[in-house]
């Protein structure tokens, strides 16, 4: 799934018939055929008469082309736009001798050197369509689960979120529309389950892995850019509901206006028994576009998600173990496009976020530990963002950009806990904790960038850039940010590419992301990391290509953090005993990825391997990320034609960094009896068994009297494995006999099987 059949690898597409000639090109293109074309020799107006037969994409681009006379022409690895014989109904036959050419060729021509300057130079880059998003077996539809699936991505499979190649969950940026989104997950307090963002309301997801240019900043690890869905029809409705979500979609279009509006309710709430909790929420998304001018358009931009989520754990009086949490978040922006000239355009973002979030938590176990949170969160934001792009010849483009917002946030937490049995024992642990803090930090975010894309040659384009940032929320005296960046595509043969990069990150704190909860009131400065990344792509014959990336990614002022070395899904993670701060002097992570992915009739297929490390320097010695995987693996299979689709996908990596616990005695009491305490073993120095998991999909999709009807049964994790997430320990003993640790092991998603309707009218 990670180039030509992640794109466009999906058999049951949309009807071309009808459609704009040049949208099918794009969309071909968008999935990695290297297709250009001039707009004069493919105009607006040229519309597809007829559905092709073919199912592969090439084979699809040329089959709509001959219909209007054009063919495709490969020139230095690109598909260019021409014209076919004059009599399209015979076939073409080389002339004796020269003959006239038409003029369009120096147009075309010119078109193709225009796609090759707009190409990125950098890599690890995957495009991902909304069709593959929607026939992958992953929980929910969700967009941003997809990324799971990609090489150097690292994930529970129970939270939507991922850790790129190495780094922490934090350091990956998700925009939509031109909108970096805030805090945009469902579920967040325990887990962040799924994202707000319905699959169905986009065109499809472009994910950064690494490498990504200097437009983009203050994410040290990767990003998730995503387009809204434009109608292809004056009027399309959706109506869905499944084992997760129940869902209504309107999109149309007219002239020059295109709307959409997606509003989704979860139903796990109905479906689980009150007692173990109730996890309510929904989420809205809209957008209305339209051409305020001939050379400026307009977009309308809000998302709002409301969640109110209780989790029960024990619901014994005596050992009560309950949290509930309540976020409202609202954001809004407008988006204008201007097109000043046909090399010079600009877009500019004005966005506003309303964000809050209330948390209350309970435990009642006087075995283990009595506890209680009340955590208050608000944030108010204004942001604006300007990006320019000229366009200085067919060999030349230039970027640049400015991006600020201003916010304001209130704290207000109170935690307390007090220990016992074994929770008590823990070496140098306090009896008991007790927090109240506040916190109400006010400022602004900066940054400013330049670009500068070079065609050096027919087969080498460079790519380079300076990113400057600064924060004034902090309260840090100076802490600035330069990053400079630099890329090199070059074509090594007519299917081949090589793909150098090198350049430097930085992320600030957030905000948002006071860690007050554990103790901290003040900002910490930004982190840093230098990415190298070599890449090497080749296109085989029949819709077959392999991807080598070999990555480094160096990290210095890694900021504190702070993990549960035993059970990271407490539902008070900042209060449980084995909360430990880790305190990186730096980090680094390591890798190399190979994918594969191809397509042939209704098949599509796709596989990948990662070896990779990620290492913690802490005390002057390294210590695993939790999250290391050291061999992954990914592939999938899917078959589809108009009625059927069928998908099936397998991941497994080796398992993740756990830690030991021994129980030692400690002295003897005034009463002379022994002193036990637990000390946990070197962190992450053993791991848990192998995670893998087996994934189906599978829909059938009917013609009713207005529109089409498609049920699908989806079953998450098939085979049942029991993936370790969790160690619980617990002390055993009677009085007289020595006592002893035991432990119990928890699990990741077991089987999880959903079934679902759409309804498309």
């Amino acid at each position: 799934m990670t180039t030509a059949t992640a794109q466009v690898a999906d058999g049951s597409r949309a009807p071309y018939s009808g459609r704009p000639v040049s949208d099918v090109l794009d969309e071909i293109r968008a999935g990695g055929v290297a297709i250009a074309y001039s707009s004069r020799l493919v105009s607006p107006d040229l519309i597809v008469d007829a559905e092709p037969v073919a199912s592969e994409n090439l084979a699809i681009a040329q089959e709509i082309l001959a219909a209007h006379a054009l063919k495709l022409q490969l020139d230095a690895g690109v598909y260019l736009v021409v014209r076919a014989a004059s009599d399209s109904s015979r076939p073409e036959v080389a002339p004796a001798t020269p003959s006239p050419v038409a003029p369009v060729i120096e147009n075309i021509t010119v078109s193709a050197s225009r796609y090759e300057i707009s190409r990125d130079a950098s890599g690890s880059k995957f495009f991902i369509d909304r069709r593959t998003i929607q026939g992958m077996p992953d929980v929910g539809e969700d967009p941003i689960r997809i990324t799971h699936r990609l090489p150097g991505a690292a994930a529970s499979g129970v939270s939507a979120r991922a850790h790129f190649r190495g780094g922490e969950l934090g350091e990956v940026g998700i925009v939509l529309n031109g909108h970096r989104l805030f805090d945009p997950f469902h579920v967040r307090d325990y887990q962040n389950i799924f994202s707000a963002i319905d699959a169905r309301a986009i065109k499809g997801v472009e994910v950064y892995t690494g490498g990504f240019p200097v437009r983009f900043g203050d994410r040290m690890s990767g990003l998730v850019l995503m387009e809204s869905l434009d109608a292809e029809k004056s009027r399309h409705n959706e109506i869905g509901i499944s084992v997760f979500n129940t869902s209504v979609l309107v999109a149309g279009n007219n002239e020059d206006k295109h709307w959409l509006f997606s509003g989704r309710r979860g139903n796990l709430d109905l479906l689980i028994d009150p007692k173990f909790g109730e996890p309510s929420y929904y989420d809205v998304f809209s957008q209305f576009q339209f051409d305020a001018t001939p050379d400026m358009t307009v977009s309308v931009n809000g998302l709002y998600a409301d969640d109110l989520v209780t989790v029960v754990l024990e619901t014994d009086p005596d050992e009560r173990e309950a949290a509930s949490s309540r976020t409202k978040n609202a954001q809004v922006w407008l988006q204008f496009d201007n097109r000043w000239s046909d090399r010079l355009s600009s877009s500019t973002t004005a966005s506003y976020v309303s964000y809050s979030n209330r948390r209350t938590g309970l435990l009642s176990d006087e075995e283990k530990m009595v506890a209680r949170v009340n955590d208050v969160r608000d944030i108010e934001q204004f942001g604006l963002r300007q990006d320019w792009n000229f366009r200085r010849s067919d060999d030349h483009m230039m970027q640049w950009g400015f991006d600020f917002s201003n916010a304001d946030a209130r704290y207000d937490y109170v935690g307390e806990a007090e220990y016992f049995g074994l929770h008590a024992l823990y070496q140098n642990a306090p009896p008991d904790v007790s927090r109240a803090l506040t916190a109400a930090p006010s400022g602004a975010s900066y940054a400013l960038y330049f670009a500068d894309r070079r065609k050096l040659s027919a087969k080498t384009v460079l790519e380079w850039g300076l990113r400057w940032d600064d924060q004034t929320y902090t309260g840090l005296v100076s802490d600035s940010q330069l990053s400079p960046r630099v890329s090199l595509l070059r074509s090594v043969g007519e299917n081949t590419e090589l793909r150098l990069s090198w350049g430097r990150y930085h992320q600030s704190q957030g905000i948002q992301e006071l860690q007050i909860e554990d103790g901290i009131d003040n900002f910490w400065p930004a982190q840093r990391a230098d990415h190298w990344i070599v890449g090497l792509t080749h296109n085989f014959p029949k819709n077959v290509s392999v991807r080598v990336e070999v990555f480094h990614k160096e990290m210095q002022r890694v900021r504190p953090r702070f993990e549960n070395l035993f059970d990271p899904l407490g539902l008070i993670p900042e209060l449980q005993p084995d909360r430990v701060r880790l305190d990186p002097s730096s980090a680094q992570s390591s890798g190399l990825e190979v994918s594969l992915d191809g397509e042939r009739g209704a098949w599509s297929w796709w596989a990948s391997y990662t070896l990779s490390k990620a290492i913690d320097r802490i005390d002057g010695g390294n210590e695993l990320r939790s999250w290391d995987q050291r061999h992954a693996v990914q592939g999938g299979l899917r078959w589809s034609n108009k009625a059927w689709d069928f998908a099936i996908a397998a991941g497994a990596h080796t398992g993740w960094p756990t830690t030991d616990l021994a129980l030692e005695q400690d002295g003897i009491d005034a009463d002379g009896e022994p002193i036990y305490v637990v000390i946990p073993g070197p962190r992450n120095a053993l791991r848990v068994s192998t995670f893998a998991s087996l994934d189906l999909r599978l829909s059938r999709k009917f013609d009713v009297p207005r529109g089409s009807l498609l049920v699908f049964l989806e079953v998450t994790n098939a085979l049942n494995r029991r993936n370790v997430c969790c160690v619980d320990w617990d002390i055993e003993g009677e009085d007289g006999v020595e006592p002893e640790l035991d432990n119990s092991l928890d699990y990741w998603l077991p089987l999880l099987p959903a079934i679902g309707v759409l309804w498309e009218f």
